[in-house]
């Protein structure tokens, strides 16, 4: 994970933004299952002030690398760059948290995402299933019963207030972890 990738190159001072959101499938109402792992596809779409499709290319053409996770109970995001682009990190995730877009072609872009994903981790891989199977005879009552990726039944039927809903509620700082390491002045990035 990030120990490994924080090591693999001295020659460059580098650093890592990261942004946990105390949301994961564990938040979701039982009808809407799958929220929470959409929403970590869907705020890589761009934002207002970051064009659909750019996000990645902000931090490659940076020398950098990211990526994301959702789990039963957390939302993760980092970005790995330069020490010299602490700002874009900082000024990338103020956009996913601030200004996310959410409309009607990005949702339907990363429900198309999300049901491949499915497909390939989950319907077509032998005991692709068995996750599933375990937790909804594990928990009966606990919301730990579905999986992180949810029902594409359930993200099919969503509406766009629904996931504005979900956004306004997760995505506020107050519900936000921002962590800040590497080759930094600790002073300047306070």
């Amino acid at each position: 994970g990030l120990h490994v990738i924080l090591h693999q190159d001295n020659s460059t001072p580098i650093v890592a933004v990261t942004i946990m959101y105390h949301v994961g499938s564990k938040n979701e109402d039982p009808e809407r299952t799958g929220f929470a792992h959409f929403f970590e596809h869907l705020l890589f779409e761009g934002s207002e002030n970051i064009e659909r499709g750019q996000f990645d290319k902000y931090i490659t053409n940076a020398g950098g690398v990211n990526n994301a996770n959702t789990s039963n109970d957390r939302t993760f995001y980092y970005e790995i760059l330069p020490s010299n682009q602490l700002e874009l990190g900082l000024w990338l995730e103020s956009e996913r948290l601030m200004h996310a877009n959410i409309d009607e072609v990005g949702v339907e872009t990363q429900r198309e995402v999300v049901k491949e994903e499915k497909r390939q981790r989950v319907d077509n891989r032998p005991y692709g299933s068995i996750l599933e199977e375990i937790s909804k005879r594990a928990y009966t009552k606990h919301p730990y019963r579905w999986t992180t990726i949810g029902s594409m039944d359930h993200l099919n039927a969503a509406t766009l207030d629904e996931f504005m809903d979900f956004y306004n509620t997760f995505y506020v700082p107050e519900n936000a972890t921002l962590s800040v390491a590497g080759d930094i002045d600790i002073e300047e990035t306070k």
